[in-house]
């Protein structure tokens, strides 16, 4: 009897269909008539909304319809003055974790964007007091925003029940705005934009990671952190791994597709094909040299979406002809929707976080500038040449 039940939507066909006789009635008083029209029109509102939501699987109880609807978000609260390094060990974070809003400031880029932080229990654990953290990026959808991580897929109390179980080690998990807007409206594919555009990569790639290592106890990007994210979120995750093989080690791609698609029918890299080539996972990896340093990557997708798992399957058959044999989960009678991403993001959670280990006491050692190039070859084309690309992959899908 959730949003998404079909009793539910029956129950709301069957109101409406008694409030349209109560209208073509001509006995009733008009007061009675007109509210009757007023309860209808509400009604087919509600179930016009309620149909997007069984598709999408977006609210999966009422609580969560109540917090979004409310504004509410459990549990969240604002980063303390002096930042997570100052936070107090002891209380009831040290049982349940604690999900913060912060901004990430980014002086590389020039953003600065709000965002959330989950820090497990442990980080407020007496015997984890001088600890440092590994880190995962997770990456929301579009439109989306960070909060999505929490209201769909409830990031804080599934990571806590899956510490308390064993079946995944303690991470501090990361979760900025990829594209700026309150509700995501315009998807930014976590691109530098050319001329003055926004430079989402830079953000989430050097700004996000610099900000969180200078707020909490972290380890330095590099061996100890992860990316991951879902449809646009999941191309994103693919694209920086690779970009950035000094800041994260392993990538989780959930529903995500592996080459850039065009935006409101336009280049989203102004005609230059070198950065397009640049920002295209499923090129880079196709023409990386044998032996090349990769990123570890983890590939999800809904069996019931055939572009999706079309993509997961070309992208994981070019990880094997380099030696990976990369986790690939298919998520059964599923589509590109949470009811898809939430039995999965556990999965990936227990993947990741084992390999990236748990918190290890002692400081921390910056990582070495320049160690691991970019994946992909060294003589891309320069702005304005053609360069031939793989096969395109399917049209993104609203997340």
């Amino acid at each position: 009897m959730g949003p998404q039940s079909i009793v539910v939507l029956l129950l709301m066909v069957a109101v409406f269909g008694g409030l349209a006789y109560v209208l073509a009635r001509q006995g009733p008083p008009i007061v009675l008539r007109v509210g009757a029209g007023v309860l209808a029109f509400a009604v087919s509102s509600v179930f016009g909304m309620a149909v997007v939501n069984r598709f999408y699987d977006y609210y999966q109880t009422w609580g969560d319809l109540f917090d979004d609807l409310s504004g509410k978000h459990p549990g969240v609260q604002a980063i303390p003055p002096g930042g997570g390094k100052n936070l107090k060990t002891g209380g009831v974070p040290a049982k349940d974790g604690l999900l913060v809003s912060t901004y990430f400031a980014g002086p590389k880029s020039g953003l600065n964007r709000p965002g959330l932080v989950y820090l497990p229990p442990q980080y407020f654990q007496a015997p984890y007091a001088t600890a440092h953290f590994p880190v995962l990026e997770l990456l929301h959808g579009s439109p989306g925003e960070p909060a999505d991580w929490q209201r769909g897929l409830h990031v804080s109390s599934t990571y806590k029940t899956m510490i308390e179980k064993h079946q995944a080690k303690p991470a501090i998990l990361v979760m900025p705005n990829i594209n700026g807007s309150a509700r995501g409206a315009g998807g930014s594919q976590c691109l530098d934009r050319p001329h003055n555009g926004d430079k989402n990569d830079s953000y989430l790639a050097e700004d996000v990671p610099a900000s969180v290592q200078t707020s909490f106890r972290t380890d330095p990007p590099g061996a100890r952190w992860g990316v991951a994210g879902f449809s646009e979120g999941g191309f994103c995750a693919a694209n920086l791994a690779l970009r950035h093989p000094n800041v994260f080690s392993l990538a989780g791609v959930m529903s995500g597709y592996f080459q850039p698609l065009p935006e409101r029918g336009g280049d989203p890299f102004g005609g230059d094909a070198r950065a397009r080539l640049e920002n295209d996972p499923l090129w880079r990896l196709t023409n990386t040299p044998p032996g090349a340093r990769l990123p570890a990557f983890w590939l999800m997708a809904g069996e019931s979406d055939r572009g999706d798992v079309s993509d997961a399957k070309l992208f994981h058959g070019v990880l094997e002809s380099h030696g990976q044999n990369a986790p690939m989960v298919l998520i059964a009678h599923a589509r590109h929707t949470y009811a898809a991403w939430n039995p999965a993001f556990p999965k990936f959670l227990s993947w990741a976080t084992n390999r990236l280990g748990g918190p290890v006491q002692g400081p921390t050692h910056a990582p070495v500038p320049g160690k691991y190039p970019p994946v992909g070859p060294a003589n891309l084309p320069g702005g304005g040449q053609e360069s031939p690309a793989p096969p395109p992959v399917h049209e993104i899908k609203p997340s």
